[in-house]
């Protein structure tokens, strides 16, 4: 039986979209963050981080402001229903949640909330959305 497209977008795209979003904000504040200020890092305890290089965190830093960039093209394709965007969003959460196993006992939240965007976009009412354009 063939699926038809969705004539409104699904919650759960709409939840996925806003989610990325989020992330999209988060790497661009956290990567001028990281630009502008690698003489103030300091760890909890107020210490200031000296042995961090600066080139390492400036091009961290740029790197973290393209992915937030990349982040709001996304999300722009998640909204119009592009399968690009599906297939992105399905390659993005499954390495997340692997680079989140190297970061345990820091990274359940991340396996949590990455493994809740797969479940989410693979649902048929999803899929259809995703499948709506090439």
């Amino acid at each position: 039986m063939s699926q038809t497209a969705p004539d409104t977008r699904p919650f759960g795209v709409l939840l996925v979209a806003v989610l990325i979003f989020v992330a999209a904000i988060f790497n661009i504040i956290f990567g001028f963050w990281m630009i502008f200020a690698p003489y103030s890092i300091t760890d909890l305890g107020g210490k200031e981080l000296t042995n961090i290089p600066t080139f390492y965190l400036v091009m961290n830093g740029l790197l973290s402001v393209i992915l937030g960039l990349m982040y709001f093209w996304l999300t722009k394709l998640t909204l119009i229903g592009s399968a690009t965007a599906h297939l992105l969003i399905s390659f993005l959460a499954v390495l997340n949640i692997v680079f989140a196993l190297f970061r345990l006992p820091y990274g359940w939240l991340a396996i949590v909330i990455n493994l809740a965007i797969l479940l989410i976009i693979n649902t048929s009412k999803a899929k259809a959305w995703f499948q709506q354009t090439a």
